[in-house]
């Protein structure tokens, strides 16, 4: 039981590093790149899209829709590496 309380622990972590990585990498990298395409003077995280007297704020769910399909890119490429190294028993413990 220490084992998985260990691992569970570890994994917290890694997650949340990775999601700073990511988020990082869409910020920096990602977005500049399309801030040209935006026109918006604070960039694509500012995009706002007007329908009638209503504002719908568009731009944040885009980079995190980005970031989203960064990381399960990185996941579909790295998951079957991952899970030939863990041990997988059937049954019990």
């Amino acid at each position: 039981m220490p084992n998985l309380v260990a691992a569970f622990a570890v994994g917290m972590l890694v997650g949340t590093m990775l999601s700073k990585f990511f988020t990082a990498l869409t910020r920096d990298i990602v977005l500049p790149l399309l801030s040209p395409f935006a026109s918006v003077e604070g960039g694509v995280s500012k995009l706002v899209v007007p329908i009638g007297s209503v504002k719908l704020n568009v731009g944040d769910l885009i980079v995190q829709t980005i970031n989203l399909l960064i990381s399960l890119t990185v996941l579909g490429f790295t998951l079957p590496y991952i899970s030939s190294y863990i041990p997988m028993t059937r049954g019990g413990r």
